[in-house]
Order: structure tokens, then sequence, then C-alpha cells
């Protein structure tokens, strides 16, 4: 294989892993009731994980309930943020 061909390989094993991980995080998260079940998202569960620190995953669940881009939902788990 040429250099171009392994690095386009090593990348989309970087995507896949980076994937991968962050779908075992969400099974961890929900089998240890840190993160809801799909389609049972309410607003509590954005501020538990907002006060448990995981930002990311309350924006991703913020995301869930109220369909809206990531955009929208990382200013509106921000603006909860601030108050």
């Amino acid at each position: 294989m040429h250099f171009w061909q392994w690095l386009n390989f090593i990348i989309v094993l970087l995507v896949f892993g980076a994937y991968l991980v962050g779908k075992l995080r969400l099974v961890a998260l929900r089998r240890a009731g840190r993160y809801p079940m799909p389609g049972q998202a309410v607003m509590a569960d954005v501020e538990r994980l907002l006060k448990s620190g995981e930002r990311s995953w309350a924006i991703r669940c913020y995301c869930e309930i109220h369909a809206c881009s990531l955009r929208q939902a990382r200013d509106a788990v921000a603006a909860l943020v601030k108050q």
C-alpha cells in the first residue's frame, strides 16, 4: 500500500474508534442509570447531567429532547449553566 492509502486507513480506524468509544460510554452511562433510555429523556436528566459534570452528555440529551441542532442545544445548555 502507498503512503496515502495507509494514511486514509489509519484515519478511518481513528474515526471508527472514536465512534465506538462514544457508543460504549453511552451504554455504560445508561446501565449506571446516569443517562436516560431512548425516548425517555426529560429536562431533569439534562440538569442532573450538568450537575454531575457531564456537560457534553447534557447537550446530547437536550438535542434528543428538543430535536434541535447541536449548536442550539449547546447554547441552551450554556444558558442553563448561567442560571
